[in-house]
């Protein structure tokens, strides 16, 4: 199932009626729509897995939380986690259902978030001097290395790497400052919130 998530109901009302489902997997990837309304969409016997992945899944570096509930078989779930990767991208487990809107806000909707500060960051390098290409190449280069550091090093806080990068009174911590500053932390953690939000006011629309 990945229509979105406004069209569900219309999508599942001519399905109901022409697929007999006791005997299917069905896997969906709507935000916003919990298994129990899948249940009264497409009747009690399903047998369904939620996953909510991101979009570098489309380039094999994704990461997607899941949820089965109890009926499920353990055949079912291995087959989905193979679909989705595990051992090759990331997922986040079989998550509490509540927990799949947490996965939302920090990975479903997260390169979002990414992709604004890459955005940004590429708009000022241009305003620098740089062409649009070399000030994509810098910022691309720049976020691409930084990932590869925090996965080269899990035994390492976020907060250590970012330490490690800081010289007392360099230019860094002058960046570092005005972005405290700016109270981009508390701003990160409004717009997580804020997707958790929506998440759950869908729930409730749909």
């Amino acid at each position: 199932m990945a229509v979105k998530p406004q069209l569900m109901e219309q999508v599942c009302q001519p399905l109901r009626q022409q697929v007999d489902f006791s005997s299917k997997l069905v896997l969906s990837i709507a935000a916003g729509i919990q298994v129990s309304r899948f249940y009264q969409l497409l009747g009690d016997n399903l047998n369904m897995v939620r996953i909510m992945p991101n979009t570098p899944s489309l380039v094999g570096k994704g990461m997607s939380g899941l949820y089965a509930p109890a009926q499920v078989s353990r055949q079912d779930c291995e087959f989905t986690g193979e679909l989705m990767g595990f051992g090759r991208q990331g997922c986040a487990g079989w998550d509490d259902e509540n927990g799949i809107n947490g996965v939302i806000a920090a990975a479903g909707s997260a390169p979002a978030y990414f992709f604004l500060f890459m955005e940004s960051m590429q708009q000022e390098a241009e305003r620098m001097g740089f062409s649009s290409q070399q000030a994509r190449e810098l910022v691309q280069q720049a976020a691409s290395g930084a990932a590869a550091l925090v996965e080269a090093n899990p035994q390492l806080a976020l907060s250590t790497l970012r330490e490690q990068v800081t010289s007392k009174g360099g230019t860094t911590a002058e960046a570092l400052r005005v972005l405290n500053e700016q109270r981009l932390p508390d701003t990160v953690a409004k717009a997580m919130q804020a997707a958790v939000a929506r998440a759950q006011e869908m729930e409730k629309s749909f």
